[in-house]
């Protein structure tokens, strides 16, 4: 079953408040390679978007399975892109 994002006012504007527009974040949950963690409910999804900045977008599972609500996008920090990258070049998550 296909994961579905949804976005509310508020993703709209926690994303804006980022210097993102929402389809940057749209842009990394569609791409590929991404690393992704999933605890519990909240899911992060890191990767680029089609300029090449690397974006982390913070989700919220939702009640309905395979669904999940976007709660904020930003830039990645350099160390996180460094961690992010090696994961890529080992095939590894750490």
């Amino acid at each position: 079953m296909q994961e579905r994002y949804r976005f509310d006012e508020a993703s709209y504007d926690a994303i804006a408040s980022a210097g993102l527009h929402w389809t940057d974040a749209q842009e990394v949950l569609h791409g590929k390679p991404l690393v992704r963690h999933h605890i519990g409910a909240v899911l992060r999804v890191m990767g680029q978007d089609r300029r090449d900045r690397w974006i982390l977008v913070a989700l919220i599972e939702e009640a309905i399975d395979n669904e999940f609500l976007v709660v904020a996008a930003r830039f990645m920090d350099t160390a996180e892109i460094a961690v992010v990258e090696r994961i890529f070049r080992e095939g590894t998550e750490s």
